[in-house]
């Protein structure tokens, strides 16, 4: 693993312009990409693949310029830039242009002078922070499975990025006592002061290559849901990740080695975490082919025929014996200016092709989603919709050690036996906030990939889809997120949530209020270093 790193970042590669961080995938500025991918802006963005660089989201905004005669879109534009400061390292001296804050609305010079300065620009480094608290009715992160724990927990954030030439990286600590009540937070859950590590990577970036080693949340699917293979529903993992290719056609692979299954007393098995991805872009098409391998083992390590992202995973599966979970995945994209952007995603577990005995009738494990954002609307409103389904045995295998999760959440989707049905209106009507007025339907079984595998004898009668007792959740609410002035962000989510046999409990029903508000304080302090 040391030698792969190494030679990721020491490697010749075709010059290109400086690295830049990633913008984390929970940042309030993706609520304003978003808002402008729906109206047909940053086109160069990928619709199925996060999290982006600063830099690649700064060069979209400059080709096509948005719509400086449209106040809200223009707002957007100017609010995303000022989101995006904490994570880039220029300086106010700098001479390329005084313009940049004006980047949005076409009034710089190009992104080639930007791309000819960058490439030059020496190695940085700054530390910024911010302070924030949450205020919530459901420890759980996922409202539409609130569980009625209201708590208000303070916090705060430390940032260190860096900047130089073809390397780039960031380090992102909390300390949020929210982590002390969410019930899926596997760390201490007895300290006064709770925290992790959130970012911590650094990254090298070439025109044809990129290798980053290190923790940052990544999602391979439609941004309105968590990716089916690669989701960003646990909380940040250390891995390896690397990409070979174009925009325009590229293979991708995350290499990850996870927490270790205790068998037994003093006998634990070694997990390891291997995907990869063939992407394919082109004007209003994108698609991908994904193949993901959890293995494990007493004493079991990396093995070279699973980390290497051209080999094919399913034949060295069965000609070379390589025991483990094998998964499949496709996904596809297709974005209009006008029309939209509509996609899908599918998964598929525990394909069998082989000829066995009874071991083999085994329930379908699959899952798949489709969604509609950025539908034609009428005066900037644009209408949205998706569903989703996760099949009961979807994440599981009969060998637990292989489950497809890190500490106990999905390296998907966080659920499984469930369908989902989202639809509303991405609401343009407020300056410097974009809202999303919606409505939700919810059916959650009681299958969990966290439970032991059902017994050969018990394929019969286990339920493909919707386990036991269904869980039904009507969800009418509305989520947003504002920048009114620099220095304060909100973000929230909030709604009336009607409930039938909650926690899969016959006749708990109940309606309620269920919502999550987070407000931060930006300071303007900041620590440089070059």
């Amino acid at each position: 693993m040391r030698a792969l790193i190494a030679a990721a970042f020491l490697f010749p590669m075709v010059a290109h312009a400086q690295a830049s961080p990633y913008l984390p995938v929970d940042d309030i500025a993706y609520r304003y990409v978003d808002a402008l991918i729906a109206r047909g802006y940053l086109r160069s963005l990928s619709t199925l693949e996060r999290p982006y660089t600063v830099g690649a989201i700064r060069a979209a905004l400059d080709s096509p310029a948005v719509d400086s005669t449209n106040n809200i879109m223009s707002g957007y534009a100017r609010t995303l830039l000022g989101a995006l400061h904490r994570y880039e390292l220029r300086r106010s001296s700098d001479t390329v242009t005084k313009t940049q804050d004006c980047y949005a609305i076409g009034c710089f010079g190009g992104q080639s002078e930007y791309d000819s300065y960058a490439a030059r620009r020496p190695f940085r480094a700054k530390a910024t922070f911010d302070i924030y608290a949450t205020a919530q009715t459901s420890n759980r992160r996922e409202l539409m499975l609130a569980d009625a724990e209201q708590n208000v927990r303070p916090a705060m954030a430390g940032y260190f990025v860096f900047a130089g030439g073809h390397l780039a990286g960031s380090v992102r600590a909390l300390l949020d006592n929210r982590l002390n009540v969410d019930p899926e937070f596997a760390g201490r859950k007895d300290r006064k002061l709770a925290g992790r590590t959130e970012d911590a990577y650094v990254s090298g970036q070439w025109k044809y290559a990129e290798a980053t080693f290190g923790r940052v949340a990544r999602n391979w699917g439609p941004p309105a849901l968590q990716g089916l293979l690669l989701g960003d529903a646990a909380y940040t993992y250390d891995h390896l990740f690397a990409r070979i290719g174009t925009d325009r056609f590229h293979v991708e692979t995350v290499i990850a080695r996870l927490e270790n299954y205790v068998l037994s007393p003093g006998v634990e098995s070694s997990r390891y975490f291997s995907i990869h991805r063939l992407s394919y872009r082109r004007g209003w098409f994108e698609g991908g082919l994904s193949e993901a391998y959890l293995y494990s083992g007493v004493h079991r390590g990396l093995e070279f025929s699973l980390i290497n992202p051209f080999n094919v995973f399913s034949l060295s599966w069965r000609n070379e014996r390589t025991d483990g979970n094998l998964s499949f995945g496709f996904d596809v994209a297709a974005r209009s200016r006008t029309a939209g952007t509509l996609s899908a995603q599918v998964l598929l577990d525990d394909v069998q092709i082989d000829k066995c005995d009874s071991v083999c009738a085994e329930p379908s494990s699959y899952a798949f989603s489709v969604t509609a954002d950025g539908l034609p609307g009428w005066r900037g409103q644009r209408p949205f919709a998706s569903y989703t389904r996760v099949s009961n045995l979807a994440y599981r295998t009969p060998n637990v050690a292989e489950r497809y999760a890190i500490y106990g959440v999905g390296l998907g989707r966080g659920y499984s036996d469930y369908d989902e049905v989202r639809a509303g209106i991405d609401l343009a009507l407020i300056p410097l906030t974009p809202l999303k007025l919606y409505v939700a339907h919810r059916r959650q079984g009681e299958g969990d990939y966290r439970i032991t595998y059902p017994h050969p004898s018990q394929y019969a009668t286990t339920p493909v889809f919707l386990q036991g007792v269904v869980w039904t959740v009507n969800r009418v609410g509305l989520s947003g997120a504002s920048i009114p002035i620099r220095d304060f962000q909100i973000v929230g989510d909030v709604g009336i949530n009607q409930v039938r046999n909650r926690r899969n409990i016959t006749g708990n029903d109940i309606t309620v209020f269920e919502g999550r508000a987070k407000i931060v304080w930006v300071p303007r302090w900041l620590i440089p270093f070059q």
